[in-house]
């Protein structure tokens, strides 16, 4: 570019040379021949040094434009690297994040989403004793690596219409079937503790019309448990289930068929059991790998009121026992799952007994259920159950019963079909007096419907229609054989 400006600097100073003369020399004759071709030759080499400063002016131009590209193409790139290091940077930070949040990282108490941590992956391994899941739950509270709680809850509210043998018309209600609250801790040396809250049967007015509202929670389940072997076995003292058939054991969350067997705890009320529970201490265990399952305890039972010779309660507690073998996959767990859907390969089989002074029961079970093809299943099972009173008398609140010689047979069956979410079932059941004088009171009832897991056993939808087949009625019924209709959803965690 300077020798571009140099050579026009000397046009212009030749031009004005030339001008110059002809103005000065005006009067002077034109120039000759061989001044104006000495002058073309200047202008012509001029010229060419103009072409080739031009040149030169255009390379350098491109140069610097190749030059500006790669500039900016490296400055770009590392735009763009400094872009990924920032999101890389973010991402690290949030899982860090993430990680510090959870129990996996965790070394401080707090609320935390589950996870199998070394130190509650026990909890988490073993399944809900109010739900017989073992998925894990939604949240653990971590006090230390040692002390964890986790909670959960069961509603189920339902419709229900059962049908009045007198006028045909039916009874109507809307309440909780259960409402239930609960919390499993684990702690040190394989210690547990379970408490369990539940208001029964809350809003259910029946067919006298009092609705019922003040009951109040009552106390479910409130037991402590040491596994001092292990597996092997565990003592365990509290408020907690009686040994007996499996479908009163069963999680309530986890029934095929709606709810329990109509006669299943018929010795409950002169027993004065709890949904099944009563307190006292025993010991549980299972041996040669999980398969062989056991459970026994002593419960107050019956307790004897005072007399004129002395004071009360001064008659023996009650014993119970179960034992259950799986041929397949185990189920150690204090509530076992009434549907696995699927999930598990189960073929049980299982004998119980209580006694108590004169009362005496004895029975058995089985359960099958099992993956078909596509992730759907059958689920199968068979209750029986044997009562004897032998004649005793009992006080039951001031009022004095027996309870007759007696059993009843509880079975259900059901597909799940795993594409659709759906599992229609059938239950049957009846009730069996051996004494004559008895045989007026007994029953079969027989029904069928279907649940729709919505998600899973957390939220599941459960229409019922059931049949109830006495053998005697009133004779003011006008019809003998009446209908039950129920609608339940269920919400768990």
């Amino acid at each position: 570019m300077k020798r571009l400006a140099t050579l026009a600097l000397s046009l212009a100073l030749l031009s004005g040379r030339a001008l110059g003369q002809n103005a000065t020399d005006g009067s002077k004759k034109d120039p000759t021949i061989q001044q104006l071709e000495e002058m073309k030759r200047d202008l012509e080499a001029q010229q060419k040094e103009i072409e080739k400063l031009k040149g030169e002016a255009s390379q350098r131009d491109e140069e610097l434009r190749k030059m500006q590209e790669r500039v900016q193409k490296q400055l770009d790139d590392a735009q763009a690297a400094a872009a990924q290091s920032q999101a890389a940077a973010a991402q690290s930070q949030a899982a860090a994040a993430q990680s510090q949040a959870s129990p996996a990282q965790a070394d401080k108490a707090g609320i935390y989403p589950a996870s199998l941590k070394k130190s509650i992956e026990p909890m988490l391994q073993q399944p809900n004793p109010a739900t017989g899941v073992e998925t894990p739950p939604w949240a653990v509270l971590k006090i230390s690596d040692k002390v964890s709680f986790r909670f959960g809850a069961v509603l189920q509210p339902t419709y229900e219409a059962l049908q009045d043998p007198i006028s045909e018309g039916y009874s109507q209600n809307f309440y909780l079937r259960r409402a239930r609250f609960n919390v499993l801790a684990t702690l040190p040396e394989n210690i547990t503790v379970f408490f369990q809250t539940d208001d029964p049967r809350l809003g259910n007015a029946g067919a006298n019309g009092q609705k019922n509202i003040n009951s109040g929670f009552l106390i479910q389940d409130a037991w402590a448990q040491w596994n001092f072997l292990g597996h092997a076995m565990a003592i365990q003292a509290g408020e907690f289930l009686i040994p007996t058939e499996r479908q009163v054991l069963t999680s309530v969350a986890t029934f095929l068929a709606l709810d329990l067997p109509t006669w299943s705890q018929q010795a409950g009320t002169i027993e004065e059991a709890n949904g099944g529970r009563d307190y006292g201490v025993g010991f549980n265990g299972a041996l040669f790998g999980d398969h062989l399952t056991y459970r026994t305890g002593i419960f107050s039972g019956y307790r004897a009121p005072s007399t004129p010779e002395g004071a009360g309660s001064r008659n023996p507690p009650m014993f119970a026992g179960r034992v259950m073998y799986d041929f397949f996959d185990t189920e150690v767990a204090y509530s076992p799952a009434g549907t696995y859907l699927g999930k598990k390969k189960v073929v049980a089989i299982a004998a119980f007994g209580q006694g108590q002074g004169p009362f005496k029961a004895v029975g058995g079970d089985i359960f099958i259920d099992w993956p078909i093809f596509g992730g759907d299943a059958i689920t199968a099972e068979a209750d029986y159950i044997h009562y004897d009173g032998h004649g005793f008398v009992f006080n039951d609140n001031g009022t004095n019963n027996t309870l007759p010689q007696q059993e009843s047979l509880y079975t259900n069956v059901g597909y799940y079909f795993c594409q659709i979410h759906l599992q229609p079932f059938a239950r049957y059941e009846f009730l069996y007096f051996n004494d004559r004088i008895n045989k007026a009171k007994e029953q079969t009832r027989y029904g069928g419907g279907f649940n729709y897991y919505v998600y899973g056993q957390n939220f599941k939808i459960v229409p019922y229609y059931e049949r109830v087949v006495p053998r005697v009625q009133p004779g003011t019924a006008a019809i003998k054989d009446f209908n039950r209709f129920v609608l339940e959803m269920q919400g768990s965690f």
